[in-house]
């Protein structure tokens, strides 16, 4: 959908439009806004950028001898992203885009539309980023609207708001779930890469009690996009999580996270690189302590 004012754009916005981006304005045509959401060491830092009508980035490579790249979470209006050589790619919410290094490439906004995307920023070792020149006008008036966009699967509510997909049932990990839950696969899993992920839980459902093991760097981050759920981690009280909540969950953390009884819930799963890592599954967590959660 687009959004031609800021008004309308910034109740679809839930990740926060931030403050201007004085930092790369001299890299971009028009005006673009910064909101930082989580960094992670040196592995990973998501920022949700925001782009006026007409803004793009120049064009560019991400550069890195170890890791380096960047990942695009479309998440509200409408924008473009393209490759050298390539034919424009329409973005809307619920497109993501793994950017490998080397590849020279821009993203922005539509001429008619504001539009935001989380921009994942891959660690590594001598990661930069090398802008070579702009986006002419030639070249941004010359590009088409494609004739078909993407449209949410379903009819309900909630699978109009979830729209990186609900996917298919979570079978692999079930045994480790309580309830139904379903999984939908965003990047390749790639050695040294995060992989991204939708993970649907229905009311109810929560996974269990669990670590995220590595002998360095490892962890987790979730994004939650649509319904409402909760995050405990051992000892402490359970979180509240809504469309536009993050939570960095560092490797070695005892934890769970779920849907709210009443409601489905989504959240996009993005697995931070590390060495040797893993997934320690634990006990369920029982209905006597899901049912002490506070309601709303």
């Amino acid at each position: 959908m687009k959004y031609q004012t800021r008004q309308d754009f910034n109740k679809a916005n839930i990740f926060g439009t931030g403050i201007p981006n004085f930092m790369l304005a001299k890299n971009m045509t028009g005006k673009s806004y910064l909101k930082l959401l989580k960094m992670v060491g040196r592995e990973m830092v998501l920022a949700n950028v925001t782009f006026v009508p007409g803004g793009r980035c120049f064009w560019h490579i991400h550069r890195g001898t170890r890791g380096g790249g960047q990942i695009l979470i479309c998440t509200a209006g409408e924008g473009w992203y393209q490759e050298e050589g390539k034919d424009p790619e329409s973005l809307v919410p619920g497109t993501v885009k793994s950017i490998p290094t080397d590849l020279l490439h821009w993203h922005g906004a539509k001429k008619d539309s504001w539009f935001s995307h989380i921009a994942v920023e891959i660690g590594g070792d001598n990661v930069k980023n090398e802008f070579v020149r702009p986006v002419t006008e030639k070249e941004y008036d010359a590009l088409a609207e494609p004739q078909m966009v993407k449209i949410p699967v379903g009819t309900s509510a909630f699978d109009k708001e979830n729209v990186f997909g609900k996917g298919k049932p979570n079978d692999i990990y079930a045994q480790y779930f309580t309830g139904s839950s379903y999984l939908n696969p965003l990047t390749k899993p790639e050695k040294g890469k995060p992989f991204v992920a939708n993970v649907t839980f229905e009311p109810g459902c929560r996974n269990h009690w669990h670590i995220h093991k590595a002998s360095s760097r490892g962890g987790q981050v979730l994004i939650c996009t649509a319904g409402e759920g909760w995050y405990q981690k051992e000892g402490k009280r359970a979180q509240s999580l809504k469309p536009g909540d993050t939570v960095y969950i560092p490797a070695g953390v005892k934890h769970w996270h779920g849907a709210k009884k009443d409601c489905w819930f989504s959240h996009l799963s993005i697995d931070v690189p590390g060495e040797n890592c893993s997934n320690e599954w634990l006990d369920a967590v029982t209905d006597s302590h899901y049912n002490k959660l506070p309601k709303g």
